[in-house]
């Protein structure tokens, strides 16, 4: 088995590696920060049938995501193993996005769920190849987070652009500024940069060729990835974190909106979230470079359960207050998905010399199929509960309904972030024990080389 010797990217070739996340991110954040508010408060449906119909249209990803992944190790073309699924996935979500946030006639359920279902269809074919290639690209241990950390970059440019571009065009041609103007701005701009950043990427980005062995069954790749230790406690730690904060996501224009009474003000303070999410990165990506990445990961959690008991404080006109859990919640946020990836990126590493075969997509599969069912069950359990204390977006709310609104906001999150400090401090790689575990595995090849010559 051979492969490409360590190589560090140049700056270009990450920017040109990251833009599609920024086009992601745009058709992506939408569902969970504003599809609920609009589609209950717009266009009338049910707020305990939207968060069912936000988790069931995730139920699909049992099948897609895990196939997505082992076709992706196993696809050969002369494009190469992952871009063909990039391009397609592309089309897909960004059709999905416009008929999601830009509904025309009448809205319903089905409406709903058939365009949510296809959007994640669209999302999984797009990310999860994307994060195969991305692990792929170095093998040099902290460029790396170099890959992943201007990858989210561009990721939360896609975060601001949700709220800034509607912001400046409700300011100059008076259309955008309410949520439901906004929606129909983003899913515009997401069916048209989405193939773009796309096909920029894949036309300036190549491939690396790894030399190894085709991915094995998808049922002993399954078993290989759930015997190592080190990803189940890295999975896990991730798993927590993306419920908690998924949570907190779907519930807080409703908070913002009846608890602190800001609804006006709410695109402007998310866009102050998001730029604070944006500069605290390279932050987080340098304390990475020093202290090690699970470290950093740690820090970050840990200021997510300092922040959260914030939101108990908070009541009717507590704007400056509710910025400032807002903008401790954007520090933390800047590290998270940049450096669980980074990790996660070093352990696929580990797994393909170990066992000599591709495994980035089933690894990506298993990672991306985790995240988006406990994020489907946050929104599914979490809309449904607020609505169960009697909560109402749509009527009259009382001091026992706001109180149950911010409770269920605050505890549930609170516990999850919490707990996911402790399963990541258990993660034992860092890159010393990479590089001894290299070692290792050329020096088992070269006695099986011998043994076989």
């Amino acid at each position: 088995m051979q492969t490409d010797a360590p190589v560090r990217l140049t700056l270009s070739r990450l920017l040109y590696f990251g833009l599609p996340d920024y086009a992601v991110y745009l058709a992506a954040i939408p569902v969970s920060l504003y599809l609920s508010f609009v589609y209950s408060r717009d266009y009338g449906l049910e707020l305990t049938d939207i968060g069912l119909i936000l988790m069931l249209a995730r139920i699909s990803d049992v099948i897609t995501d895990p196939l997505i992944g082992y076709l992706s190790d196993r696809t050969q073309s002369r494009w190469g193993k992952r871009k063909p699924w990039l391009f397609a996935g592309a089309i897909v979500m960004a059709i999905s996005a416009w008929q999601l946030f830009a509904p025309s006639g009448t809205v319903t359920n089905w409406h709903l769920l058939i365009w949510a279902m296809l959007l994640w269809l669209g999302w999984t074919m797009i990310n999860i190849p994307y994060f195969a290639w991305g692990a792929e690209l170095s093998d040099d241990y902290n460029d790396r987070t170099r890959i992943t950390g201007w990858r989210q970059a561009f990721g939360f440019a896609g975060n601001v652009s949700v709220l800034l571009i509607p912001a400046v065009s409700g300011h100059l041609f008076g259309y955008g500024a309410l949520p439901k103007e906004g929606l129909t701005i983003v899913g515009f701009m997401a069916l048209v940069l989405l193939p773009l950043t796309v096909f920029i990427a894949l036309w300036f980005v190549p491939e690396r060729h790894i030399q190894r062995a085709s991915t094995p069954d998808l049922w002993h790749a399954s078993r290989q990835m759930f015997a190592n230790g080190s990803f189940m406690v890295l999975f896990t730690g991730f798993l927590l974190l993306s419920m908690g904060s998924t949570w907190a996501s779907s519930l807080f224009m409703l908070f913002a909106a009846f608890v602190v009474g800001i609804e006006t003000q709410t695109q402007t303070l998310l866009l102050g979230f998001y730029f604070v999410q944006l500069l605290s990165l390279p932050a987080w990506m340098w304390v990475s470079f020093r202290i090690g990445k699970k470290e950093t990961w740690t820090l970050g959690a840990a200021l997510y359960v300092l922040a959260t008991p914030g939101y108990l404080m908070l009541g009717p006109g507590d704007v400056w207050p509710f910025v400032g859990v807002l903008m401790a919640y954007g520090i933390a946020s800047g590290n998270f998905a940049a450096i669980s990836l980074s990790m996660k990126a070093d352990l696929i590493e580990i797994a393909s010399l170990r066992t000599g075969a591709h495994v980035a997509g089933s690894y990506m599969a298993v990672w991306s199929l985790g995240q988006k069912a406990f994020q489907a069950l946050a929104v599914g359990i979490a809309l449904p509960l607020v609505s169960l204390f009697g909560f109402d977006p749509k009527g009259e709310n009382g001091p026992d309904e706001l109180l149950a609104l911010t409770l269920v906001l605050t505890l549930p999150p609170l516990l999850l972030y919490a707990a996911s400090v402790g399963v990541i401090w258990r993660y034992p790689i860092d890159g010393e024990r990479l590089v001894r575990l290299r070692g290792a595995f050329q020096r088992r090849n070269t006695r099986r080389a011998t043994r076989h010559a």
